[in-house]
């Protein structure tokens, strides 16, 4: 039997047509825009976006596969930044400035079909594209185009659509090292959504061609790879450089390299990425016990929830496993991400809940922010703070996080913090951007 998702259709409240949210996304970005050449026209902020200085970090590394191909040598290289964004930067012959604007383009064009596409309303994808970390798609990173294709794939799962499906996956493992985070969640979204032995064939047919997509990604980077190196396995043999290595001991400590600005914003992350990872063990447990119930199968989530669920699980073993503690690049990881929009428009749905079930989920989400906090060695042991300022910086990231859940609540209230909010996320991702540009290190 075919589930059916469960996402509500739009609400003629909150249906918006295609020019209307393109206009409201404009908006947005005018908004960015004006703002940033307020600040640094008054001298808050140090510098403006130019060539030379969005160029750096990442973005130099795109920049040489742009300009030279992949050069394989002693130490770090651009082995592991993948073609899609520099090859397409190339083919535009764009400099710095021409590619963010390009990006900027890509961002808000996806913001549009992502709220399309699954019913949002506005203030939902405007605080989804207002998080600070989204900052690293305005830059010359790779982040933009992923999150373009990433709502393409979304879109596949969600209308059942194999073609946008595959092009979706084939578009984001070109242009990042996702596919070790897409598989299993492609094959978490696509089991859940078997419920009885009459859609095997089917689950076989759209799992085939998803993971024969994403072997013909990786095939692809390996073919670029061997052409320029004579060795299709350079991407494996360059990541012992960049410090990805199997840790199988859990840290005595959280971190983030990228200093205390990303800090409260990585955690936000760890929380969302542990919490997906219980709901998705939530909605394994109940498709197990559903082969053995008689009678048909209740409507499940969508096939995109599951895996942008997936996805976060996917993100968590790689934090655990492989960064030691450090979080960094995680906030933009996970929160950059359609993923994390989609999962972030079920907040209202918690509220059809029971009372004792919404009271649990808070209890629990409350206690992991205790517990991630206690981690990074609060309130004695966070590094460079005193204690006192260590339980003012966990209690402004407590609120922080709470806006966020109030801001799609029915509180009476909610306009206002979700204007607040959005107005808090704009100017702190505009200081993000002037703090890349100083260059200073945002992970």
């Amino acid at each position: 039997m075919q589930t059916r998702t469960s996402l509500p259709p739009p609400t003629a409240a909150g249906k918006t047509d295609g020019l209307g949210w393109l206009l409201v996304l404009a908006a947005h970005g005018l908004l960015v825009v004006v703002l940033y050449a307020a600040f640094y026209n008054f001298g808050l902020f140090d510098n403006a976006p130019s060539d030379m200085r969005l160029i750096c970090w990442d973005a130099g590394w795109f920049y040489s596969v742009k300009a030279e191909g992949y050069v394989a040598k002693g130490g770090q290289s651009n082995i592991p930044f993948f073609p899609l964004f520099p090859y397409l930067w190339r083919l535009l012959r764009l400099e710095g400035v021409g590619i963010s604007l390009v990006n900027a383009g890509l961002l808000l064009l996806s913001g549009a079909w992502l709220g399309r596409t699954f019913g949002l309303r506005r203030h939902q994808v405007l605080l989804l594209l207002s998080l600070p970390p989204v900052m690293f798609c305005w830059v010359p990173y790779a982040e933009a185009l992923f999150f373009f294709f990433g709502v393409i794939l979304l879109r596949g799962l969600h209308r059942q659509h194999l073609g946008l499906t595959m092009l979706g996956l084939l578009g984001c493992c070109l242009t990042r090292s996702a596919a070790t985070l897409f598989v299993p969640a492609l094959v978490l979204a696509e089991a859940l959504a078997c419920t009885s032995r009459a859609d095997l064939p089917r689950l076989a047919l759209r799992l085939g061609a998803g993971l024969l997509t994403i072997a013909a990604a990786l095939g692809a980077v390996s073919y670029l790879h061997w052409q320029a190196t004579g060795n299709a396995l350079a991407l494996l043999d360059s990541y012992q450089h960049w410090g990805h290595e199997i840790s199988w001991q859990l840290p005595r400590l959280l971190h983030s390299t990228a200093g205390v600005p990303m800090l409260g914003l990585d955690l936000l992350a760890l929380l969302t990425v542990l919490l997906a990872t219980a709901a998705a063990l939530g909605l394994g447990i109940r498709w197990l016990l559903g082969w053995f119930r008689p009678g048909p199968a209740g409507p499940g989530p969508s096939r995109a929830v599951v895996f942008s669920l997936g996805y976060c699980v996917g993100i968590a073993a790689f934090m655990v496993l492989y960064q030691a503690g450090d979080l960094a690049n995680s906030s933009r990881y996970v929160l950059a991400t359609p993923f994390f929009g989609v999962l972030l428009a079920q907040l209202p749905r918690w509220q059809g809940l029971k009372r004792s079930a919404r009271w649990a989920w808070v209890a629990g989400a409350s206690s992991l922010m205790v517990v991630l906090a206690v981690w990074c060695g609060w309130p004695f042991r966070f590094p460079g703070f005193f204690p006192g300022e260590a339980v003012f910086y966990f209690a402004v990231w407590a609120v922080y996080v709470g806006l966020y859940l109030a801001a799609f609540s029915a509180w009476r209230y909610n306009r206002e913090i979700r204007t607040g909010l959005y107005v808090l996320n704009v100017v702190y991702q505009l200081v993000l951007l002037n703090l890349f540009l100083l260059p200073a290190w945002m992970g």
